[in-house]
């Protein structure tokens, strides 16, 4: 089927005398788990803008429905088409075939995310200074709450509880329940403002501390140190987790105590080894401030998808 369809696209093309051909590697397409990537190089001097002009026909030929849209990119001198698939041949990607692409780094904390459509593991390293925090907004239905999931369950079983430490806040009570009896936990999972308070008034104290002994082995940041240290004398990482952000910061004078902690370990952190993740179905300025989501450079956002998807 996938051979049949590249076939109609090299066609379409053809009619409107579009020069093209297939790449160069011989890899036409690739099938990934909501859509079909189909590469496609255009000739020489063939304007790449002449094979945009050509989705509507495009959509004709392929029998796509009227919600559908194909979309255009380039990728080392191929055009590619990403081409939605319909709903009854779309599949689930798997946890083990997520983690099958992917290998745990030894001294960094990383966790794969999903594949993209080039087929290529998505990860998400805290250790790097690009994405030492992270923030996940998304409404009810966009799949937040199972983004979240896989970050921690591909974190828990890769990494060992000597290795990594969880603090979990979840206000609704349910979402993060099945991490109840991980032995990762560093406390019970807290799900008022005064938990989220406590929490990050410990991980600021522990900053503190972690720093303090950098200091005292003369290295600069967790890395270093147990790089240097002994098996028991290791500093585990630290993962911290705000889910339902809005309903911890309800309150104003809890609002201001929890930003000003996050703004703080935001802000240092990541050399500590300790890293947050927040999750809000709203993440405007009225919820979460504008200079705390600018020291949050990972950002994850889900939507539902909309009528012209």
């Amino acid at each position: 089927i996938l051979k049949s369809r590249y076939q109609k696209i090299l066609d379409t093309f053809g009619h409107f005398n579009i020069d093209v051909s297939s790449p160069p590697d011989g890899v036409c397409f690739i099938e990934g788990p909501a859509s079909v990537l189909y590469k496609v190089k255009p000739n020489l001097g063939v304007d790449p803008s002449k094979l945009v002009g050509k989705a509507s026909a495009l959509k004709i030929a392929l029998e796509l429905e009227e919600s559908q849209s194909i979309r255009f990119s380039y990728h080392l001198g191929s055009c590619l088409l990403d081409v939605p698939k319909r709903s009854e041949d779309r599949y689930f990607i798997t946890a083990k075939k997520l983690f099958d692409g992917w290998r745990r780094p030894k001294d960094s904390l990383e966790v794969p995310l999903g594949i993209d459509h080039l087929g290529d593991t998505v990860k998400i390293d805290f250790s790097s200074s690009d994405s030492p925090h992270l923030l996940i907004g998304g409404t009810t239905g966009s799949g937040k709450s199972v983004a979240l999931e896989t970050i921690l369950c591909g974190l828990a079983n890769h990494y060992s509880s000597g290795e990594l430490r969880f603090d979990l806040i979840d206000p609704k009570g349910t979402e993060l329940m099945k991490f109840d009896l991980l032995e990762h936990l560093d406390n019970e999972i807290g799900d008022e403002d005064i938990h989220a308070i406590s929490c990050l008034d410990r991980a600021v104290q522990e900053m503190q501390f972690r720093y303090k002994e950098f200091r005292r082995n003369r290295v600069k940041n967790i890395k270093e140190f147990n790089a240097k240290s002994l098996l028991d004398d290791k500093m585990p990482w630290k993962v911290i987790v705000l889910d339902e952000y809005a309903d911890l910061t309800s309150d104003k004078d809890s609002k201001e105590k929890i930003e000003s902690s996050l703004r703080r370990l935001a802000q240092k952190a990541r050399a500590a080894g300790i890293h947050v993740i927040i999750a809000t179905q709203n993440p405007k300025a009225d919820v979460i401030s504008t200079n705390l989501r600018s020291n949050l450079p990972a950002q994850l956002a889900l939507r539902v998808k909309g009528v012209n998807e």
